[in-house]
């Protein structure tokens, strides 16, 4: 599956996701990116992406903005893990 967004790009690097649009960037790191994987449900996975893997108030400020550019952000990005 090609990853389409028009809000941001996905990277990986040495199993970290790294979220990046123009110069913001947010990085999820490895033992975030394995615990978003093993997530059963896609609202599990919301939960602990919005929670827990964005690890900061910035981060999470940042992302909400990205969203705002591209409601379904987050399904997209959790189809892009999960395949």
């Amino acid at each position: 599956m090609v990853f389409a967004s028009s809000a941001i790009s996905i990277e990986w690097n040495r199993n970290n996701l790294i979220l990046r649009r123009g110069a913001s960037q947010i990085l999820i790191n490895a033992e975030n990116v394995q615990s978003l994987r093993t997530q059963e449900s896609e609202n599990s996975f919301y939960e602990f992406f919005r929670s827990t893997a964005l690890q900061n108030r910035e981060a999470r400020r940042v992302f909400t903005s990205w969203e705002r550019k591209d409601t379904e952000l987050l399904n997209k990005i959790y189809k892009e893990m999960m395949s």
